[in-house]
């Protein structure tokens, strides 16, 4: 029989405090898209999660704490998901629509997620932590847009354009889906990807013409 305080007991501990949080976050998110943020108080989720509001602050001390959590595991999720889509890409273009595309399908198939976000960086006072890191994050994502938009530009493959303002303009459309999904259900979630990423892959592509003469 092994000792309370051997290896093993910590790790299984350390595992079931792991899933335990995971187990609260998934139930803030729950709480947050069903009655939005400022109702989510600790003794709505706790409710949704059939656990006490105690164990709750047992985990996260603050509702702040918790809030930026939520961020941190709805990025970590979405980053993951997208990354394995854009890393398989065989061209500047091809990575552009993976990563559009990704993000339109991701959003369909989690909504609450990304409500749930939306809410906790457009909140106030005790989300103030969530939401500078949800800018950072942000900022973060623009660069590596940017980056890998003047890379494709030196490889021949994208035409010459400020990689800067298309950046941004990738970014504001696709945080605009969200919306436009939202408010309109019926909508044909692969057409919708489709076209947005046809979009900006016309936008992007360097004129066959030019190539041509190159």
């Amino acid at each position: 029989m092994q000792p309370e305080n051997e290896p093993g007991d910590q790790e299984r501990r350390s595992f079931i405090e792991e899933a335990r949080r995971a187990q609260i976050v998934s139930a803030t998110i729950e709480t947050i898209a069903e009655i939005g943020y400022a109702k989510a108080s600790f003794v709505q989720i706790a409710r949704r999660a059939g656990i006490s509001p105690g164990l709750i602050t047992y985990h996260f001390a603050k509702r702040e704490e918790l809030m930026k959590q939520v961020m941190l595991t709805v990025h970590a999720s979405m980053e993951q998901a997208l990354g394995a889509q854009v890393e398989g890409a065989e061209s500047y273009t091809a990575a552009l629509r993976a990563l559009i595309e990704g993000f339109v399908f991701y959003y369909a198939e989690r909504p609450k997620e990304i409500i749930a976000i939306g809410q906790i960086a457009s909140a106030s006072r005790d989300a103030e932590a969530a939401r500078s890191w949800f800018e950072q994050q942000n900022a973060k994502t623009l660069t590596e847009l940017e980056d890998m938009f003047r890379e494709g530009q030196e490889a021949g493959e994208l035409r010459e354009f400020s990689p800067r303002v298309m950046a941004v303009s990738v970014i504001a459309a696709m945080e605009a889906a969200p919306a436009e999904l939202i408010t309109r259900p019926d909508t044909d979630v692969a057409a919708y990807a489709r076209e947005l990423a046809d979009l900006f892959e016309h936008a992007v592509r360097r004129p066959a013409s030019e190539a041509s003469n190159s």
